[in-house]
């Protein structure tokens, strides 16, 4: 099955979002995490190869080879495709519709779009945000990896931004308390 990519502007993304309050979360980055995704790759090759080389991984060996699969080897997203919020992954604020960091976030996400950045390498999303309605339900994610100025809000589903909006979106994680300038 060849996967749907659609493409919409950071402008038209939050002019039809519905929401009520926003949480801001930080993941994939420090040394803790730098450390264990090194154990954990480690863990994952040797399993891996022991599969394909031998095939006698008992069931808990499987399990663990099936959860390490998901972290190794592929983009990974705020939430994956169980709804399950990555591991290393930190809440960093949660923000009602009349604070005014909602109004910032609009404003930078309204941002006129004159260019929009076109790096050349895979996107490590390590700032995220996630849309609430009044129920406390998931409307919508916004992964942000702001080294290479790309915005998903899940697999294939990309936001187009310009180049300034990637600017503000550094200072405003900054502002919320993400370790940015340590990257």
């Amino acid at each position: 099955m060849t996967p749907k990519y659609s493409y919409i502007s950071s402008i038209e993304f939050i002019d039809n979002l519905e929401f009520d309050y926003i949480e801001t979360y930080s993941l994939q980055r420090g040394s803790e995490f730098e450390q264990e995704s090194k154990i954990g790759f480690k863990e994952f090759d040797k399993l891996n190869r022991r599969q394909v080389e031998k095939g006698d991984l008992s069931e808990t060996e499987m399990s663990n080879l099936e959860k390490l699969k998901k972290l190794n080897g592929f983009t990974q997203y705020l939430i994956n495709t169980d709804g399950e919020f990555h591991p290393s992954s930190k809440k960093t604020g949660t923000f009602k519709l009349d604070n005014e960091i909602i109004e910032k976030l609009k404003s930078i996400l309204n941002t006129p779009i004159k260019e929009v950045p076109s790096w050349m390498c895979a996107p490590i999303y390590r700032d995220a945000i996630v849309f609430y309605d009044s129920e406390n339900k998931i409307v919508s994610t916004l992964n942000v990896c702001l080294s290479c100025e790309y915005m998903e809000t899940k697999m294939f589903n990309h936001i187009n931004a310009d180049n300034e909006t990637y600017n503000l979106m550094r200072e405003f994680f900054i502002e919320l308390g993400h370790k940015v300038e340590e990257e």
